[in-house]
């Protein structure tokens, strides 16, 4: 079942207009949320990230957040999965318009809930690579922003793929590390955890946000700062982090081992610590 504009539909009946410009234009955005025994992790930070988004796109939430919120604990209703891991999508688009680039003086949105089954991976580690055809644009508005465009990740992973790596390291202007394809960065070096600050390009992820706060409670030095290649190359240990992956240590980057340390560990536990398993 598809939740679309207010109401929950069959996946087949779910349809938006061909001239939808999230479809078109990629004039939209979107959150994905793990779900554990039902319940969406971090659901009120999500939304909070994709109002902030719409306002500063000019798209207007066809529903109040608390009422977004209500429609997602009915799409999870709706699938029974009270004691199954899944994923769980909200994407808003602005809606069809006229042709060009110009958004429609009077938009309706779509707004669009989905769940799918997510099965964590058993891998212990990521092997990561530097993407060389895809960067990142720290200055653009839309670094900050989860938007539907998502064509640069999109090369990137695919550059991965075919060079057996899992991820995708995305540089910015400058030549330093933004971000991964799908995930934020963090390595530890001479015991400071060190993350790309949001000016570097670094999308700032909901679970990025909870480690910042996770690193307080355990007394662990951190800089949102400047992180170059050649910084993980000495690094003590590095993870990568996103919703759905939680915390995934990085085993290798750019054919440079990279060691394994307590450090991750510390922040696994943490993590696992805050989600109803």
């Amino acid at each position: 079942m598809i939740w679309l504009n207010g109401r929950l539909v069959a996946r087949e009946q779910a349809h938006v207009d061909i001239a939808d410009r999230g479809l078109l234009l990629g004039d939209g955005l979107f959150e994905t949320l793990r779900i554990y025994r039902g319940h969406a992790f971090k659901l009120e930070d999500h939304l909070g990230r994709l109002a902030r988004g719409a306002t500063e796109l000019g798209i207007p939430l066809p529903l109040d957040v608390p009422d977004i919120a209500s429609a997602v604990h009915e799409t999870l209703e709706a699938h029974h999965l009270d004691a199954a891991s899944a994923a769980l999508r909200i994407t808003l688009t602005r809606g069809p318009g006229q042709r060009g680039l110009l958004p429609p003086e009077d938009p309706k949105p779509n707004l669009i809930i989905s769940v799918s089954a997510y099965h964590p991976s058993a891998q212990e580690g990521f092997t990561v690579v530097t993407s060389k055809r895809a960067r990142r644009n720290e200055g653009s508005l839309t670094a900050r922003l989860k938007t539907l465009q998502y064509l640069d990740n999109i090369v990137a992973q695919t550059e991965a793929a075919a060079e057996g790596a899992e991820e995708a390291l995305l540089l910015n202007n400058k030549n330093a590390v933004a971000c991964g394809a799908r995930s934020n960065v963090f390595a530890v070096i001479k015991g400071t955890l060190l993350t790309p600050a949001v000016e570097e390009g670094a999308l700032p992820g909901i679970t990025r946000a909870t480690i910042l706060h996770l690193a307080k409670e355990l007394s662990v030095q951190v800089n949102e700062t400047r992180l170059a290649i050649a910084d993980l190359a000495k690094a003590e240990e590095a993870f990568l982090t996103n919703s759905l992956l939680e915390i995934v240590p990085v085993r290798r980057v750019d054919g440079w081992d990279v060691p394994t340390g307590t450090v991750t560990r510390r922040f696994t536990d943490a993590y696992s610590a805050l989600t109803p398993r």
